[in-house]
């Protein structure tokens, strides 16, 4: 065989050989560019985050406040949540943290709240009429008002969260006493912790404040007293404007995540001791975050 066939012979087998493999090798092009798009999905004590984002900061920001708001609500969570590379962040990407938290006030037998394009849609049930048009109202404030609000949300009789069982279930319009019962029971055995000597919220305290939302947001006509409390040790005047601060500290966070009530912070300082003892676990007690369901006027 001549020295020209094996060439041309050995030319063709390298350029079928280029053909069939390095396409395989270069980057997909795709015809249509990948958009912004999430979903919120609660069921079986499991909260779901999927779709995709146009930034590393909108998935930490999603993925922390789920995780915040799972810790007081008992639910794992699931990341499915992606990253589009060199995307182009969505306007309600700013909104998903409270958007987050809108999802975990409706039962959560089964929720969704999903947004893509310029349409959100939000699944679930709620408690009441006034709930769903207060959930409704929440959804739109927080989003461009070129924003399509789809709802598929269902009234249903429910009882609240944080009800002791047996009780009967809450009305569109609760009493004082059902409420203060519901926030009771809410935080027995539980603490709203801060960083020492501070009136910022750690994250274990955060995690506490978020189990009681759900419960206050399904009241909104409740006036809620928050009373914030130290123990004996340190100058009393000190200690009450540590309390008046660590109260407006917890009014504030309830505030920035969609609660409507009437909320007022006040500071006792140590002038209402749980214990009157001074050891560790007395001090323990009497640092503390009340909620106290005011009387109508």
């Amino acid at each position: 065989m001549s020295r020209g066939i094996i060439f041309g012979v050995g030319l063709f087998a390298l350029t079928l050989l280029a053909f069939l493999c390095i396409p395989r090798h270069l980057p997909v092009t795709s015809s249509a560019t990948a958009q912004p798009a999430f979903s919120a999905h609660i069921e079986n004590g499991q909260l779901t985050l999927a779709g995709a984002v146009g930034s590393e900061e909108a998935k930490v920001a999603a993925v922390s406040r789920a995780q915040e708001l799972a810790k007081g609500l008992r639910l794992r969570v699931e990341d499915n949540l992606d990253v589009i590379e060199d995307g182009t962040a969505a306007g309600w990407e700013a909104a998903l943290p409270a958007l987050i938290a809108l999802a975990a006030t409706l039962q959560h037998q089964r929720a969704t709240v999903s947004l893509s394009g310029q349409t959100v849609t939000v699944k679930g049930a709620v408690a009441s009429a006034d709930a769903k048009a207060k959930l409704l109202h929440d959804v739109s404030a927080l989003l461009e008002t070129s924003m399509h609000v789809q709802e598929q949300i269902t009234v249903a009789s429910a009882m609240p969260a944080g009800l002791p069982p047996g009780q009967s279930a809450m009305s569109a319009h609760p009493s004082r006493a059902q409420v203060q019962t519901g926030l009771d029971e809410l935080l027995r055995g539980e603490h709203i912790m801060f960083e020492s000597n501070s009136a910022v919220l750690t994250s274990k305290g955060r995690a506490v404040v978020d189990k009681i939302i759900p419960a206050l947001q399904r009241a909104p006509d409740a006036a809620i007293e928050i009373g914030g409390h130290t123990d004996s040790y340190g100058d009393p005047d000190y200690n009450l404007q540590l309390s008046r601060m660590r109260a407006e500290a917890v009014r504030q966070y309830l505030v920035e995540h969609a609660v409507t009530n009437r909320l007022t912070a006040v500071g006792y300082g140590s002038t209402r001791p749980l214990s009157p003892e001074r050891t560790r676990a007395a001090s323990k007690k009497n640092r503390r975050i009340e909620f106290r369901v005011k009387e109508e006027r």
